[in-house]
């Protein structure tokens, strides 16, 4: 079985590369689904977190628009949260990755923010989407039309930003490199082939 480790900046594509190579078979683990599902589900976790972060809880739920409010502004406050939910997400994957191998996967691909920047997870092949920084704003605010606050959210993209490798950087530590900035068609026409070969 291979590891894929997805590495890319926030709206760079993450999800629709991931979502190409789950419909040719491949077993996906989606970091950010489990982390949503803990905040939602883990009973210890919210109560832990409504202690340490009692502004974020809301009719004894997480309200993670808040909790991002809080973490976001406070790199202390922003290792803390790590702290509480990176074991539990890494656990998660462990089973994952066994499930995965016993069921004769050929690959599992790991759909992780920050996969490259904090470590811990070991690759076999690393994929890095690079998009122009410009673009990769567009991208974001357009996911937040529903929200009247542009403003707001130009402040956000910058502080997720400053935690993510340049693409530069990116680059170098990877194995296949996709510039996701151009049409989906040939996006999907670099992953397929992409997948191709590791699987040959």
């Amino acid at each position: 079985m291979i590891v894929v480790g997805i590495s890319g900046g926030v709206a760079s594509g993450k999800s629709f590369v991931s979502d190409i190579f789950a419909k040719s078979g491949a077993e996906i683990f989606d970091a950010d689904k489990e982390v949503h599902d803990i905040l939602r589900n883990d009973k210890s976790v919210i109560k832990i977190i409504s202690k340490i972060f009692p502004d974020s809880i809301i009719n004894e739920t997480v309200d993670r628009k808040k909790l991002g409010n809080i973490v976001f502004n406070s790199k202390n406050k922003l290792k803390l949260l790590e702290k509480i939910i990176h074991p539990l997400v890494r656990k998660r994957y462990k089973k994952i990755f066994l499930k995965s191998r016993k069921d004769k996967k050929n690959i599992l691909v790991l759909d992780i923010p920050l996969l490259l920047e904090k470590g811990g997870y070991d690759c076999d092949v690393v994929i890095a989407l690079i998009v122009p920084k410009k673009i990769q704003q567009i991208r974001f605010l357009q996911r937040q039309k529903k929200f009247e606050k542009i403003s707001f959210f130009k402040k956000r993209f910058k502080q997720i930003t400053k935690l993510q490798l340049d693409n530069t950087s990116r680059k170098k530590m990877a194995d296949f490199v996709i510039n996701t900035s151009k049409p989906k068609v040939e996006t999907r026409k670099v992953v397929k082939n992409i997948i191709k070969e590791l699987s040959q």
